[in-house]
């Protein structure tokens, strides 16, 4: 029998949990019933599409559960002007973000790596404001008090586990479906910001961020630019995350002199 089979036989049981989330005023059941069976489809799809990837421990009803408690918080912040398909992409991202964080807390080994994933970047931030350029990684492995060999390693962990990504959102950007002005100038000012991040990165890590997401290269591609294995990509890659996040979240450095650039990639980015 294969791991979805016995999450699938959960189902009724999580439609009962995730109705058990819904708030059932007295006077208001009626309604609160007819919210729940428009809306748990979305949480359905989503959960069922996640559980594909995940091990049989995690059940389908636990999963479902938890989307709903995203749903109700996209519910409680709908806006009268929101049509149905806006509110769709808000409560969907609300959902998906809440069963990510349930998730997160089952994993012992994700909250590690969490926990060293931000420690990176503290450091990091602290060694830019000191220094007042992206520190190298020789620089933050002695700050964190480790071999280099272990950094390297813990770097390669952490992209596994798929925390070496760089979502604005984390940064504080206000959700793409906030059109408000100060959003939208919030935004702008942030992108601004990433972009003088990166153009501030020591000139290979630049490079393989122009390569992977401009130019969508594959670490493996990236690898034989370079003349590195795969894997050494991966923690290059992984450095560079943390680094942005680093000059992002902490004090302002100085753009690198136009003459120590790389060549220009076709999309405009200095490698």
């Amino acid at each position: 029998m294969s791991a979805s089979e016995p999450q699938a036989m959960d189902v009724e049981e999580a439609e009962g949990a995730a109705e058990a989330a819904v708030p059932k005023p007295a006077n208001d059941y009626r309604g609160q019933r007819e919210i729940y069976e428009k809306y748990l489809p979305i949480v359905r799809r989503i959960a069922m599409r996640t559980v594909r990837s995940l091990p049989p421990s995690v059940t389908i009803d636990d999963v479902i559960s938890a989307g709903w408690l995203g749903m109700v918080e996209a519910l409680g912040r709908r806006t009268a002007d929101m049509t149905d398909d806006h509110f769709e992409a808000f409560a969907s991202y609300r959902v998906r973000g809440a069963i990510l964080d349930h998730l997160r807390m089952l994993d012992p080994m994700s909250r590690k790596l969490r926990g060293a994933s931000r420690r990176i970047t503290q450091v990091a931030s602290e060694l830019v404001g000191r220094l007042g350029r992206a520190p190298e990684q020789e620089e933050i492995a002695a700050e964190l008090g480790m071999p280099l060999a272990d950094y390297h390693k813990l770097l390669t962990e952490i992209s596994e586990a798929g925390y070496a990504r760089l979502e604005l959102n984390d940064l504080g950007e206000p959700s793409s479906l906030d059109s408000s002005p100060e959003s939208i100038a919030t935004r702008r000012q942030l992108v601004g910001t990433v972009a003088k991040a990166i153009d501030g990165l020591p000139e290979r890590l630049n490079l393989i961020v122009g390569l992977y997401y401009q130019e969508e290269c594959s670490f493996r591609e990236i690898g034989e630019v370079l003349g590195v294995t795969e894997s050494r990509v991966c923690q290059l890659h992984s450095e560079a995350m943390h680094l942005i996040r680093a000059m992002v979240e902490g004090r302002p450095i100085s753009r690198r002199r136009r003459g120590s650039a790389g060549p220009t990639s076709r999309n405009g980015m200095r490698a």
